[in-house]
C-alpha cells in the first residue's frame, strides 16, 4: 500500500529557517565571534583539572546529565542558585522546551516583529497561536500598544530579545519593566547579545517570578559548542527539566564552557575589540548619505539602501557573505553586517567603497 504523508495541519505551509552558506572566506552573516581560539581551548583541555575531569568522564561514556561542574560555575558567575539554571543545546532547544511546557493556559505566544525568527518558527511548529507586536519605525517597542495586547490576549509566553536581532538596538528598560509587571504569563528576556551591551536584567530576577533570562555562548566565541542556558524561578526550571532531553550537553562543551566562566579575561578583550570595530564600521557607513544605519548594541550593524541586492551580490563575488533580509516585509533593502576582525572589516569597507564608485547612476 502506498504511504501518504500525515503532516500536522500547522506545518503544511511551514517555512523553515534556512542557514546561509558557509563557503565564503569572509563570513560576516551569522553574528559569530570572528576570533578563532581553538588552539588555546585545546591546550586548556589538557590542564590538570580538565584532564582529570575528562578521565573520569571519558568520551565513550555519556556526559554528566545534570552538568554539575558547569552549573556550579554559572551559578557563581551570575549570583543565582544552581536549581535556577537549565542548559540547552543552544537557545533554540530552550525555546522549544518553553513552548512545550509553559503554554498551558491560553496557548498564546507573543513576540516582537522584527525579531529573532525562531520564536515565530517554533511557535508555529508546535501548533501554538503566535501574536506578533510590531516595533515602531525606529525599531523600538510601542509600549502602549504592547501593554494593550498583553491585557487583551493574556499570552502564556512573551519573548523579548534585547539587544534585538536583527535590528541591533536595545529596548528601553522602563518598557521592559512595564511588560514584566503587566504580564500574567512568563516574560523571557533573550540576552544573546548582552555581552556587547551595557544592559542586563539579571538584577530583576529576585523580585519577578514571571521573569526568565536566556543566554547563549554562540555570540562570544563558542558557536560550535551549541550551548545556551535559561535562568529563573526554580519551580519553572523544574517543569522544564521534566522534558529536557537526557545528556543534551556534551562532555567537551561542559569542560570548555566551565573554563570560560572562571577565566574571562581573554574573552573580554575580544569583546572590547569588537565594540571598537563596531564604532569604526558605523562611522564609515555613516559617510554615505543614502545608506541608513540603525543604532547597534550588538556585534552587528543593520543597514538599509536601495541597491541592497546589487551590493549583496557584489560582496558575494568578492568572497564576503552578509545577511540579507529582503524577503522580510519590515526589512526591505536591509543587510545585516556582522562585525569581524579588523582585517575583515577593512576588506568589507574597501569592497563597499568599490561598489559605491561603480554605482555611477546614483550618488551616495
Amino acid at each position: 500500500m502506498k504511504y501518504k504523508l500525515r503532516i500536522k495541519q500547522s506545518l503544511k505551509n511551514f517555512n523553515s529557517y534556512v542557514p546561509d552558506e558557509i563557503d565564503f572566506l569572509f563570513r560576516l552573516n551569522a553574528n559569530e565571534s570572528p576570533f578563532d581560539d581553538t588552539e588555546n581551548i585545546l591546550r586548556n583541555l589538557y590542564r590538570k583539572n580538565n584532564r582529570r575531569y575528562l578521565q573520569s568522564n571519558s568520551i565513550n561514556r555519556y556526559p554528566d546529565p545534570i552538568q554539575k561542574d558547569l552549573r556550579k560555575k554559572v551559578s557563581s558567575f551570575h549570583g543565582v542558585n544552581q536549581n535556577q539554571i537549565v542548559f540547552g543545546n543552544g537557545s533554540d532547544e530552550l525555546i522549544l522546551y518553553l513552548l512545550l511546557v509553559l503554554t498551558g493556559r491560553t496557548s498564546k505566544v507573543m513576540y516582537l516583529e522584527p525579531s529573532f525568527s525562531m520564536y515565530k518558527i517554533l511557535t508555529a511548529a508546535v501548533g501554538l497561536k503566535g501574536i506578533k507586536v510590531e516595533l515602531n519605525k525606529n525599531f523600538q517597542i510601542d509600549i502602549a500598544n504592547m501593554i494593550s495586547k498583553i491585557r487583551k490576549d493574556d499570552p502564556d509566553l512573551i519573548f523579548i530579545p534585547t539587544p534585538n536581532n536583527p535590528t541591533g538596538n536595545s529596548f528601553d528598560p522602563d518598557d521592559i519593566k512595564k511588560i514584566i509587571k503587566t504580564s500574567k504569563g512568563l516574560v523571557i528576556i533573550d540576552e544573546a547579545y548582552a555581552d556587547y551591551s551595557t544592559q542586563s536584567y539579571f538584577p530583576l530576577l529576585k523580585k519577578n517570578e514571571n521573569l526568565l533570562i536566556m543566554r547563549t555562548m554562540s555570540k562570544i566565541g563558542f558557536a560550535s559548542l551549541r550551548l545556551g542556558y535559561l535562568v529563573g524561578d526554580k519551580k519553572i526550571i523544574n517543569e522544564i527539566n521534566k522534558i529536557r532531553l537526557p545528556y543534551n550537553i556534551s562532555t567537551l562543551s561542559q569542560v570548555i564552557a566551565s573554563d570560560y566562566f572562571v577565566n574571562q579575561q581573554s574573552s573580554k578583550q575580544k569583546i572590547t575589540i569588537i565594540k571598537k570595530e563596531r564604532i569604526k564600521l558605523m562611522d564609515f557607513l555613516n559617510k554615505f548619505s543614502k545608506v541608513q544605519t540603525f543604532e547597534s548594541d550588538s556585534n552587528f550593524i543593520l543597514i538599509r539602501l536601495k541597491e541592497s541586492k546589487s551590493l549583496n551580490n557584489f560582496l558575494r563575488k568578492n568572497n564576503i557573505i552578509v545577511r540579507s533580509f529582503d524577503s522580510h516585509k519590515r526589512l526591505q533593502n536591509c543587510l545585516r553586517l556582522t562585525v569581524g576582525l579588523p582585517s575583515e572589516n577593512k576588506k568589507l569597507m574597501s569592497t563597499f567603497s568599490k561598489f559605491i564608485k561603480k554605482s555611477t547612476k546614483k550618488k551616495y
